[in-house]
């Protein structure tokens, strides 16, 4: 077990990092998926998800000094097509109620030591303190590890046919 385990949120000294465990979720991808060709999402990470003061908010999970993990969501307006495409901004009349987890991953070697779990309690007192009513995922069938972290945390699953959706009712 790694020494000390700390969550906090992402900052811009952190990007290169950020950006490593991305290149590793991406081979796994590949890997998982021959028959698909992947287009890389690192300069997504760098010109939009990443960029301070867009919608992304990010934590990190790091051990002595190196970034393992990292957990993205987002405010969302609950109709999850126009999220994806659009970057969608609470303004001072209108704040969702829902936040999205987009995606968690963890670095190979650092799996199975609570990264994820510890990642996801971090985003659920964030969006608390925020005052969103709910949190919620969608999560393909196949990712079982994330599921059972997910569900772990007592978020309520339904069965989208490929995918659950996880949410987690806040208020």
């Amino acid at each position: 077990m790694p020494s000390e385990i700390i969550i906090r949120e992402y900052r811009p000294e952190d990007l290169e990092q950020v950006l490593e465990l991305v290149r590793e979720l991406e081979a796994e991808l590949a890997e998982k998926f021959p028959e698909v060709q992947l287009i890389s999402s690192v300069n997504d990470y760098k010109t939009r998800y990443l960029v301070p003061g867009y919608k992304y908010k990010t934590f990190v999970a790091e051990i002595e000094g190196k970034i393992v993990g990292y957990l993205m969501g987002y405010p969302s307006t609950g109709a999850l097509e126009v999220d994806n495409m659009y970057d969608i901004f609470p303004s001072s009349s209108w704040k969702p109620k829902e936040f999205f987890l987009k995606i968690t991953f963890v670095s190979k070697p650092y799996r199975n030591q609570g990264i994820s779990r510890r990642l996801h309690e971090k985003v659920i007192e964030y969006a608390r303190e925020q005052g969103y009513e709910e949190i919620y995922a969608c999560i393909a069938k196949w990712n079982i590890p994330e599921i059972k972290v997910v569900s772990s945390l007592k978020f309520e699953m339904k069965d989208l046919g490929s995918r659950y959706r996880l949410t987690l009712k806040l208020r």
